[in-house]
């Protein structure tokens, strides 16, 4: 029977969420209903196999723009990876990645993400890395650091007002998804807001009971009291929340308010164009080694036949990113161990980098209300 691999054309962006229901086993307009900015961000990026019988098969791509301090990265985001049921077991899901990574290429886009089992993705390219804390509250561990509850309202989604403040304020985090619309963000069902003063928090629990908090920002510094505020609200008495691993004030009052912690990895992180992301994190590398004497490597990250090679140079003053091997001391790393050693994880190179090494592991932070 005929099939052809391809991006979905608009007019298939309905029956390719039906497929992707039946093959997640969701209910009827799942998509519809709990990601309603799906289809923007699917536009143009979906690829699919298809047969004279229908979609088999999807892989999409979502671009996201990632802060990373001084830095902006874009980074191709994977998800609804679906085969039909009766298709599984020949090579589809593997022939879809391969060709979106493919297309990643093309783009230029430097780095992919996706969230999944390490066995199913690691022969792709993708290794577990990144770090994030999960920090846990109660309202004992809130009370005996002394925090009061911020008086606090959950805010009506659809305020236009809202989102224009949330927008602001949330442009003053350094690790952050770069988000091009929060309307459709709020459109998710399972959203709540909490606002006091110049501050906000974002749950995803829709009854009363215990905060799964997305995101949190005070400008004011006041982000145990919105979090108390909040539980006071939902009559709550835990909360959870997942921030990026970079030592900060906010880190440090929230950490004094904590009941315990844990760090876990970010998500599974592939190398698409090694010299162009090295280009991408410069100015977060400077940012980094102005302490630092003069120095330079070369870097190739190598996978299957393919190696790229970046040479990196800190003058003192400015840091250099140069295609290519041009300097004598050069480290050669398979793709999945230098994504692990650039963003950190177990599997991260154990040798010395040199003076590189200081720079590293690169923070980067993507909420789990941004996962696709």
């Amino acid at each position: 029977m005929h099939e052809e691999m391809r991006l979905a054309k608009r007019d298939e962006y309905q029956e390719l969420e039906a497929f992707l229901e039946r093959a997640f086993g969701h209910s009827r307009g799942f998509y519809a209903r709990n990601f309603p900015n799906r289809r923007a961000k699917a536009k143009n990026w979906s690829l699919i196999i298809r047969k004279q019988s229908g979609i088999i098969g999807n892989v999409t791509t979502y671009p996201l723009d990632i802060k990373i301090g001084p830095s902006v990265v874009t980074v191709g985001g994977i998800g609804s990876v679906g085969v039909d049921p009766g298709s599984r077991g020949q090579g589809y899901m593997g022939r879809l990645m391969e060709r979106s990574i493919e297309i990643m290429a093309e783009k230029q886009i430097p780095l992919s993400v996706l969230w999944g089992d390490r066995q199913r993705y690691n022969h792709l390219g993708y290794e577990t890395c990144g770090h994030k804390y999960r920090l846990e509250f109660t309202r004992r561990s809130l009370e005996r650091a002394g925090i009061r509850p911020m008086e606090v309202e959950e805010a009506d989604k659809q305020d236009p007002a809202l989102a224009e403040k949330l927008k602001k304020l949330h442009e003053t985090l350094d690790y952050r998804v770069m988000r091009g619309s929060i309307e459709l963000l709020l459109a998710r069902p399972q959203v709540r807001v909490f606002t006091g003063g110049e501050s906000y928090l974002i749950s995803i629990n829709e009854t009363r009971g215990d905060l799964i908090i997305q995101e949190i920002v005070s400008p004011e510094g006041k982000e145990a009291e919105l979090i108390l505020g909040a539980m006071e609200w939902t009559n709550g008495q835990k909360a959870s929340l997942e921030m990026e691993a970079v030592a900060s004030p906010a880190h440090a009052r929230l950490a004094a308010a904590s009941s315990s912690w844990t760090i876990g990895p970010q998500g599974m992180f592939r190398i698409i164009n090694w010299p162009k992301l090295c280009e991408a994190l410069s100015p977060y590398f400077a940012h980094k080694a102005k302490d630092l004497p003069p120095f330079e490597i070369a870097i190739g990250c190598t996978w299957k036949e393919n190696r790229q090679m970046a040479t990196l140079v800190w003058d003192g003053s400015k840091f250099l990113t140069v295609p290519g091997r041009e300097t004598e001391k050069y480290i050669e790393l398979e793709g999945p161990v230098l994504a692990a050693t650039l963003f950190g994880g177990p599997c991260a190179y154990n040798n010395s980098l040199g003076l590189f090494e200081k720079l590293l592991p690169v923070p980067i932070h993507i909420p789990n209300i941004d996962h696709i």
